[in-house]
């Protein structure tokens, strides 16, 4: 398997490969058109330079007609062309670039009145596919200047593109060892991110949770998913000291009612202590708990794991807090506690009365225990909407905020010398909030610590007419 960094580095200098080769092949392209339009337009201004000096050299009559194939000569190695100097179609001078390529009948490439006829010189020499020539009329004389018909095909030039060529793939070249350098720096940098991740993901997978670090990258997408393992690694971390806490809870809640019932067995047994009906109790009330608590952890695990849908019948909820409210309002009074009710009528939901009655039992339960003598309770129902908004709200002690997040966690206890003081096992809002969930509600909870505590509830109305 081909690591990430290969394959970047791979693609990176492919990609660079493949628009080096169409920006070279396009350059050279449109390089060589542009040129050869350049070349063919100086061609022509130079040609009209050779007839401009001919005619002057014609018509300078202090000038003998021997000696002009020598100026043809010039102008012929000058500009690498073909020159001919006619009179009525009788060629009185000439001069021939020995550069270009031809089938030359003639014994020199200048002179004046070259040998042989006529038609030969047309056959032999204005015939050849390689070079073109042009006619000037000059008064009496007419002027044939010969190139190339490649204008490539000139030396100057075909060095120049030579040159040219030359450049394109030196810069090639240096490109690709740039583009290598630079796919081995970028993949480098670009994979240092991917793998901090794959640390991270491999530390979580060890419970490592304290080896996860933020990974530096300024890359939005990899940002977004560190900050999401980093999320993952600190929820996983918390889950694990709730379980850890869990576990410990649980062997509290047992350990304490068997060791009471183990000594006071023991002690029987020993004859220490008469098994007569005080002691008895004793050991009954440790049973009790010990059932009650089983019970409790079996109710919670039957509401998270099955649904309580076929014993949905239609519940009006502020029948089941009214008497919650009348059963509570004696141990109120006698803690002198102001309980209050506000409850609208004809809240109706489908649910589980006898679930329901539990959801509220332990609520306000746990608001009896921590309000202080004096305090006040208030107990709320409406509707708003669709929905009924159930309410339990206290001035009791309160909870810290850092264990609001917690609080409908079996087991866990804000504070573990006041939860003993005050019994229980910890698990009543668990199994609040598990009702809750099966009837399809949402339950809230907001405190501070020394001003009070509220849960609210809400619940779907149910609708006789849409059921």
């Amino acid at each position: 398997m081909t690591s990430l960094n290969k394959l970047f580095s791979r693609y990176f200098i492919l990609t660079i490969a493949i628009v080096l080769v169409i920006i070279t092949v396009i350059s050279n392209f449109g390089g060589s058109l542009f040129f050869k339009n350049f070349i063919q337009k100086r061609n022509n201004e130079q040609n009209q330079k050779i007839v401009d000096a001919v005619s002057e050299l014609v018509g300078n009559d202090a000038i003998s007609s021997n000696t002009y194939p020598y100026f043809l000569l010039a102008f012929s190695k000058q500009e690498q062309v073909n020159i001919f100097l006619y009179q009525e179609d009788e060629v009185i001078a000439y001069s021939m670039s020995s550069r270009l390529p031809t089938r030359n009948p003639l014994n020199k490439n200048f002179g004046i009145k070259p040998e042989g006829s006529k038609d030969q010189l047309d056959k032999q020499l204005f015939d050849d596919e390689e070079i073109n020539y042009i006619d000037y009329d000059i008064g009496i004389y007419r002027l044939s200047i010969g190139r190339a018909v490649d204008p490539l095909f000139d030396i100057a030039n075909a060095k120049f593109l030579g040159t040219m060529n030359l450049m394109y793939i030196v810069a090639f070249a240096i490109a690709m060892l740039i583009a290598f350098l630079a796919a081995m720096i970028l993949s480098r940098r670009f994979n240092r991110p991917i793998m901090q991740l794959r640390d991270n993901v491999n530390h979580i997978s060890m419970s490592r949770f304290e080896s996860v670090v933020p990974c530096d990258t300024k890359a939005a997408e990899l940002k977004e998913l560190s900050e999401d393992i980093d999320g993952l690694a600190i929820q996983l971390q918390e889950e694990e000291d709730v379980r850890k806490r869990l576990s410990n809870d649980i062997v509290h809640e047992l350990k304490t009612p068997i060791a009471v019932l183990s000594t006071n067995l023991e002690a029987i047994m020993d004859g220490v202590y008469k098994a007569d009906e005080e002691r008895m109790s004793v050991l009954l009330s440790q049973t009790n708990r010990l059932a009650r608590l089983v019970n409790n952890l079996s109710d919670l695990t039957l509401l998270e794991t099955e649904s309580d849908s076929n014993s949905m019948n239609t519940v009006n909820i502020a029948n089941v807090i009214e008497s919650i409210f009348t059963v509570y309002l004696p141990a109120a009074t006698d803690k002198a506690i102001d309980l209050q009710k506000d409850l609208e009528e004809n809240l109706t939901m489908k649910g589980n009365e006898d679930r329901l009655l539990q959801v509220f039992v332990n609520i306000v339960s746990n608001s009896m225990k921590y309000t202080d003598e004096g305090g006040r309770i208030t107990m709320r129902a409406y509707s708003s909407g669709n929905n009924i908004i159930c309410e339990i709200e206290d001035n009791g002690i309160g909870i810290d905020e850092k264990d609001l997040p917690f609080v409908f966690n079996r087991f866990y206890r804000g504070d573990e010398s006041r939860s003993r003081e005050t019994g229980g096992s910890g698990i009543g809002l668990a199994i609040a909030k598990a009702v809750v969930s099966s009837h399809g509600g949402e339950i809230k909870i907001s405190s501070t610590k020394n001003v009070g505590t509220k849960i609210s509830i809400t619940f779907q109305k149910y609708d006789a007419k849409n059921p």
